[in-house]
């Protein structure tokens, strides 16, 4: 029986082991790792810096020594925080906004605020030197309309510094805060006053006129008032309230049938567009002898 070697010729065997080897490099080769291969760069979206807003946020407490609780928003700061952490920018953008605007509050009246908090202002037509004013028109004009018996209302409010946290502002455990900057903070809104109607002036019949006919038909007259919108008559019968009469519209004067020989007496006031009574005439008396 002939061996391996026997069945090949020379020329084969060299050509058997040349393949051999080769399949052995390239497996030693394919085992190996790259030392020089590095991962290539995915596409990651970049973190951008936190930008945290803040605004003044005044709450009226009293008007008038009246209680209120109204919520006035008053201008808007943003703040940028800059760094590679967007958690750790965005608290310094709140720190910062919130710092600005206690700042630019308490120096209002010298106008002094830091340069990095004036070149992020987002506050149209104010300045800093009247913001007092700025704000205090603000509050009055969010008052309107403010009746009041003299030329203005007495207001009292308390301002504050308030970030909403919106995401530039920080984690989620303290993106939120409210600092009381001033209270009890005391303004003045000019207001519409009141306009009190007057009394009307009587006119028929006269002070102490007295009757003799039948049946006791009787009229009673009065001067027109400004802004009446109708009036309330009011009739005595020998001393005790006999009887209240509506005019309809804006008419000045009723009729009605008294009830029996004796004292009479009347006033009438006006009503305004809310229903409310003026000022009421003086008593004036008639009387009836049969």
């Amino acid at each position: 029986m002939k061996t391996l070697t026997e069945k090949f010729f020379p020329a084969q065997l060299v050509a058997l082991f040349v393949a051999v080897l080769c399949l052995l490099l390239f497996s030693t080769a394919q085992a190996a790792p790259n030392r020089n291969w590095s991962p290539q760069p995915t596409s990651q979206p970049q973190a951008t810096a936190g930008t945290c807003s803040a605004r003044y946020e005044v709450v009226v407490t009293h008007v008038n020594n009246r209680p209120m609780n109204k919520v006035i928003p008053f201008s808007e700061f943003q703040s940028h925080g800059r760094g590679r952490m967007p958690i750790r920018a965005a608290m310094r953008a709140k720190q910062n906004a919130e710092r600005c605007m206690q700042t630019q509050w308490h120096g209002r009246q010298s106008g002094m605020i830091p340069q990095e908090c004036t070149d992020q202002q987002r506050i149209t037509g104010y300045h800093v030197q009247d913001f007092q004013n700025t704000l205090e028109r603000e509050i009055c004009q969010s008052l309107k309309p403010l009746p009041c018996d003299r030329g203005a209302a007495d207001i009292r409010y308390s301002i504050f510094a308030v970030t909403d946290g919106d995401p530039g502002c920080g984690t989620r455990m303290s993106p939120v805060s409210r600092t009381l900057l001033e209270s009890g903070v005391l303004a003045q809104c000019k207001c519409r006053e009141r306009r009190r109607m007057t009394a009307p002036q009587q006119v028929s019949p006269a002070q102490g006129t007295v009757f003799h006919h039948l049946p006791r038909r009787t009229l009673v007259a009065w001067q027109p008032v400004p802004r009446a919108r109708s009036y309330v008559v009011e009739i005595k019968y020998n001393g005790g309230l006999w009887t209240t009469l509506n005019t309809t519209g804006e008419a000045t004067f009723v009729t009605f049938d008294f009830p029996g020989a004796g004292q009479g007496e009347w006033r009438v006031m006006a009503q305004g567009r809310r229903g409310m009574n003026g000022p009421a005439s003086p008593w004036s008396s008639f009387q009836y002898q049969r």
